[in-house]
């Protein structure tokens, strides 16, 4: 055994058939193929090929097997010849192998057991024949003895003798013997690229020269079950693809054996066809049935199979195409020569033979087909005449077992052919004494028939045999029967062309011949024939009959002669008279002669009459005979499809009655078909409404629009469901689905009513605990969503997570559906307090989850999906099953960093507050001094002798001590209950500021640019929200080079947060050099500043604690890029808010900036 890598196949793998097959090519008849228990359909065909090369098959028995799926297949395929269990196989196989069949001199031990003429063989050979009107005789002798020999090996018989006595008490045997004869080797698509050959070489010429509403017609003989015809059928239509709804086709598969045919008509195949079948040939071509596929209905309907002997029955005609591969490597020479006779006769003009690869056509079969391609075995009928007789006399069929015709007629039959024959042999006689020799000829210079002795005028030639009529011409012939045919070529029909007096050589002599060549056609083909005569010159007889009556006249003439003259004389005149005589005698001859000839012109035309008239009748009995034949296969194929349709129908009248549902189908006129018992019941029906349209019925059911429901079914090609109720209140599923027939058409509906009033009641009370069981879920759900603690339940042990709440996402910043289990956590660090990383397995609900550990509010800093650390507390604990098993683990943690960050915002808060009541009580302190100068300056703006710079500068002075004591006074304020707040209008507030530090704007170029779209008022603290704009716009007018701009812009809008609140957004912007990104995080932290010493880092913290008490918000954008740096800071305030104390307030970044 040598093995090879595995090609590719085109279906599925089957290893079992393809080394089966392999062993059946290798080993032929000495394989021994034996499949055992498993499933699917495996070696199925792979068995066949051993069969079909003579091997012996064993399969399982179904009892003894496992599973049964492949022993049950091939016993299916009819291809076992054994089945037992395996013990009995192993036994089996130890006898058989000692049988002179399978013994290494097998083919001596066949010569030895059945040598040539033996006569028990020939009484094998006549019970086959009179059992099965087979004659097996001229089939190949080896073929048929190693069959016998086989069969001798199964039954245990070692003498041919035996043999003839087994099959004569054993008419079964004979039987077998008979199928094991007729070898069943084939596949679909058997050598793939000879039908591709025929798709592109013969299927074209086919269509070109059809003619219109002719249908395209194939012959399969020995089709044996039928996948060589469906193979051809599937090929031509991929061929004519969306042509073949126009183009009627048929296909004729015939077969010896009747269980084939059987099998073809069925269609059904193992699924192991799929190695030799496409997927999409299977798709398309093919219906999935239990164990195997089927052919489509569509293809089954082109193909009419027949069980026929087209050795001797009549064939089919007007055929395109015969595929006959592998049939002839199993005939003799005598059967092939008939064969090819008889595919000429039932091809077209045009049509094509396709034959096996190891085949083809020799002898005198050649000139009836011509190859056109050698690789592939397919020939091209030649236009020549096929010479086939038909022996009709034998073929007495009836409609059952084949036969045709009575015993009386055949008997008159008889007697017609016997008269025929009597007639054809008078006319042979006559033909052959009186009319000249004769040969006729094709175009090619062939010759087809010949009357007369043709051997005096052709010969054949030496060397290769040719029936060529200027090869085989006598010396002197040839160059004017060659000039005589090429003349006549150029007249038209019926124009005799004439040469005599031919010098020809004969026996050493010269002899002189007369030649007329005559063309002509006939009705049934439109080649030029011409007819040859060939008939000896006549002697010149005339002649010398004349000079004899000259001589005499000259005898008259004379005077008296002498006695010896007289004498002379009176014997001239007796030879004159002798003359005359033979003369009159010669013209009798001559009269005689013509009128022979006259009557053998009459009796030769007579002759030509009835030839004409016998070919006619011939060729009309062969046509009737063959169309006898088709209407037969029609006939049996109609018998079997009407089998079929009978049992069909009975199955599906069981089938209705048996079934507990209530079902109706109706046509596309909504009439109804057939209804089952239950349907009859439910939709109010009796047996008489059955044809009448459901539409004139009052069913039990209530659906008012029923009619537009079918309808609208039937028109779209869609399912309609609904749930109904009857008169009493049950209710009932009401569905109605499309009636399709095999070839997918739409053809009515099919209404189904199913009893659902149990299932409708438990499904209300399972949708009741459904609800509760979603309430107890929500409950839950909603437990978990409030908890302010993440939670995770993770799945043991593979530490899936089946559990993580919402609070997970938000405090560990990863999303739960992108990880797969607590892994994924475990990529991102974490620390222990000590700083020390955490490793996976020491992850508290990895510990629960594992060694079933509780671990409680350990505290980890981790690093979260977006990089930032958190502090977490965690705890967690197993969840366990009744039985005490780690099942999952249930992990809680808390975020700690706000409270963290609570804790060291207290320690700066003591630390603030200390500082702020130290500034306070400074303030406090500072007020009665600043009370003081108040006052005397106060006194002094009183006095008249001030001039007007010394007043202006008091002014200013007085508007410093004010905003100093504005100072004090809010800070103050942040520890003390404000004053209750009013209407504040921003732009005012805005103006006053400007005004405010409008010397610190005139000392420099600084560009002011203000924009009031809103005049609305806020609610507040007049002196706050002051503070509020003039800290934002010192630090702008501080960060502003001398010729910077600063823009203002104050508008109505609504808050960000919270879409519903109505209220005022200022924004205030500068062209400074920005704020960095770092810094910009920090901005309103107590303390921090840019400034270095000149800074408190008071006073934005301070602003954003006022924005915040009166429930606005503020925000920074900067960018410190060199050309496009800049501030601006978004404050808004709401209309109307209930004012409450300062808290810390939370500052949204901008990231873009």
């Amino acid at each position: 055994m040598r093995l090879t890598p595995r090609t590719e196949t085109r279906g599925h793998h089957m290893p079992i058939d393809r080394f089966l097959r392999s062993l059946a090519e290798d080993q032929r008849s000495n394989a021994i193929g034996v499949i055992l228990s498993g499933t699917a359909s495996d070696g199925t065909l792979g068995l066949t090929a051993i069969k079909a090369e003579g091997g012996i098959t064993f399969a399982q028995d179904e009892k003894s097997a496992k599973f049964d799926g492949m022993p049950r297949s091939a016993i299916a395929a009819g291809c076992v010849d054994f089945v037992l269990s395996p013990d009995a196989v192993g036994r089996e196989l130890t006898r058989i192998r000692t049988h002179p069949y399978l013994t290494p001199s097998s083919s001596s031990r066949t010569a030895d057991l059945m040598p040539d003429g033996d006569p028990q063989l020939e009484n094998i050979l006549y019970l086959l024949r009179t059992s099965s009107e087979v004659d097996f005789s001229d089939y190949k002798a080896a073929t048929v003895k190693r069959r016998i020999l086989r069969r001798m090996a199964l039954h245990k018989i070692g003498k041919l003798k035996d043999y003839v006595q087994f099959l004569r008490h054993h008419p079964a045997e004979v039987e077998a013997l008979y199928e094991d004869i007729l070898i069943k080797v084939t596949s679909f698509f058997r050598d793939p690229a000879a039908f591709e050959a025929l798709k592109t070489e013969v299927f074209p010429s086919i269509v070109k020269h059809r003619l219109p509403e002719e249908p395209i017609r194939v012959w399969v003989p020995g089709c044996s079950t039928g996948e060589e015809t469906y193979s051809q059928a599937i090929a031509l239509l991929e061929f004519l693809s969306d042509r073949s709804a126009d183009i009627p086709i048929q296909l004729f598969g015939t077969d010896l054996s009747q269980g084939g045919i059987e099998k073809a008509r069925a269609g059904v195949y193992p699924e192991s066809i799929a190695a030799d079948v496409s997927p999409e040939r299977l798709r398309r071509f093919f219906a999935k049935v239990e164990g195997g596929y089927r052919i489509s209905k569509m293809i089954r309907d082109m193909c009419l199979y027949a069980r026929q002997n087209f050795v001797q029955d009549p064939p089919f005609s007007r055929i395109d195409v015969i595929s006959c591969r592998n049939v002839l490597i199993y005939l003799g020479p005598v059967l092939q020569n008939r064969i090819m006779t008889i595919f000429h006769y039932a091809l077209k003009p045009r049509g094509f033979l396709m034959l096996g690869g190891s085949e083809g056509i020799v002898g005198t079969a050649s000139d009836l087909f011509e190859l056109m391609d050698r690789k592939h075995k397919i020939y091209c009928r030649k236009s020549t005449a096929s010479g086939l007789h038909f022996d009709f006399s034998a073929s007495q069929y009836s409609i059952e077992t084949g036969n045709i015709a009575s015993g009386k007629e055949a008997q008159k039959r008889e007697g017609g052919v016997r008269l025929l024959d009597l007639r054809r042999e008078t006319d042979h006689i006559l033909l052959t004494k009186y009319a000249p020799v004769a040969v006729v000829i094709n175009d090619d210079m062939e010759v087809l028939e010949s009357r007369g002795h043709v051997g005096l005028y052709l010969e054949l030639a030496p060397g290769r045999a040719s029936f060529n009529v200027l090869k085989m011409a006598r010396e002197g012939l040839l160059f004017d029967l060659q000039a005589t045919i090429n003349k006549a070529k150029t007249e038209k029909e019926g124009v005799p062309v004439r040469k005599e007096d031919i010098q020809v050589e004969r026996n050493g002599e010269l002899k002189n011949v007369n030649l007329e060549v005559t063309p002509f056609k006939v009705a049934s083909n439109r080649e030029r024939h011409f007819l040859i005569l060939f008939e000896d010159s006549r002697p010149a007889g005339r002649a010398e009959l004349a000079e004899t009556m000259a001589g005499e006249a000259k005898l008259s003439k004379a005077g008296k002669e002498k006695p010896s003259d007289r004498q002379s004389s009176h014997l001239k005149q007796e030879l004159v008279a002798t003359k005359r005589y033979l003369h009159s005698l010669v013209e009798d001859k001559e009269a005689s002669n013509e009128e022979l000839q006259a009557a053998n012109e009459e009796i030769l035309s007579s002759n030509e009459e009835l030839q004409s008239t016998n070919e006619e009748l011939q060729t009309a009995k062969e046509e009737l005979e063959s169309t006898n034949e088709e209407l037969h296969t029609v006939n049996e194929e109609l018998h079997n499809r009407n089998f079929e349709l009978t049992e069909a129908n009975n199955d599906l009248v069981n089938l209705l009655s048996s079934v507990n549902i209530a079902m109706v189908i109706l046509g596309r006129d909504l009439r109804i078909r057939r209804v089952t018992p239950g349907g009859g019941q439910r939709f109010g029906l009796i047996l008489s409404d059955v044809g009448r349209p459901i539409t004139n019925i009052r069913p039990s059911i209530d659906v008012p629009d029923l009619e537009q429901m079918i309808l609208e079914v039937i028109n779209t090609v869609s399912i309609k469901e609904r749930e109904v109720q009857d008169g009493e209140g049950r209710w009932y599923s009401l569905r109605i689905l499309p009636y399709k027939t095999l070839e997918n058409t739409i053809e009515g509906a099919v209404l189904t009513l199913v009893d659902i009033n149990d299932l409708k009641n438990n499904l209300e009370e399972i949708k009741q605990s459904h609800d509760q069981l979603a309430a107890e879920r929500a409950k839950l759900e909603e437990v978990l969503r409030q908890m302010p603690c993440g939670v995770m339940i993770a799945q043991a042990p593979s530490g899936m997570l089946l559990l993580a709440n919402k609070q997970v996402e938000e405090i560990l910043r990863h999303r739960f559906l992108d990880a797969a289990d607590i892994e994924e956590y475990s990529q991102y660090k974490a620390f222990h307090l000590n700083k020390q990383p955490f490793q996976p397995e020491e992850w508290p609900l990895a510990r629960s989850l594992t060694r079933g550990e509780v671990v409680t509010d350990e505290e980890i800093e981790y690093v979260r999906g977006d990089g930032t650390p958190v502090f977490l507390s965690v705890s967690s604990a197993p969840i366990l099953d009744r039985q005490g098993h780690i099942i999952a683990a249930v992990a809680t943690f808390f975020d700690l960093t706000h409270r963290k960050g609570t804790e060291e915002v207290l320690r700066s808060t003591e630390k603030l507050a200390a500082t702020g009541r130290l500034a306070a009580s400074l303030g406090h302190e500072i007020n009665n001094p600043l009370q003081t100068l108040d006052g005397v300056l106060y006194l002094l703006g009183r006095s008249t002798s001030l001039g007007e710079t010394e007043r202006r500068h008091l002014g200013t002075a007085r508007a410093e001590l004010e905003r100093v004591a504005h100072l004090t006074t809010s800070i103050l304020g942040l520890y003390r209950q404000s004053p209750s707040p009013v209407d504040v209008k921003i732009c005012e507030v805005l103006d006053n500021v400007l005004k405010f530090y409008g010397p610190t704007i005139r000392s420099g170029k600084v560009v002011i640019e203000k924009r009031y779209d809103s005049e609305d008022v806020v609610r507040g603290f007049p002196s706050e929200i002051t503070q509020v704009f003039s800290n934002v716009v010192a630090n702008a007018l501080e960060a502003l080079s001398p010729e910077g701009r600063l823009k203002l812009h104050v508008l109505a809008s609504r808050d960000w947060r919270n879409p519903t609140r109505r209220g005022v957004r200022v924004f205030i912007a500068d062209n400074g050099p920005g704020i960095s990104r770092e810094n910009r995080r920090r901005l309103f932290e107590p303390f921090f500043t840019t400034k270095g010493e000149k800074g408190t880092g008071l006073g934005l913290w301070v602003t954003s604690g006022i924005v915040d008490k009166h429930g606005g918000w503020i925000r920074v954008r900067s960018s410190p890029q060199p050309g496009r740096s800049g501030t601006c800071f978004a404050v808004f305030f709401p209309e109307n808010q209930k004012l409450s104390p300062m808290r810390r307030t939370t500052v949204a970044l901008d990231k873009s900036a």
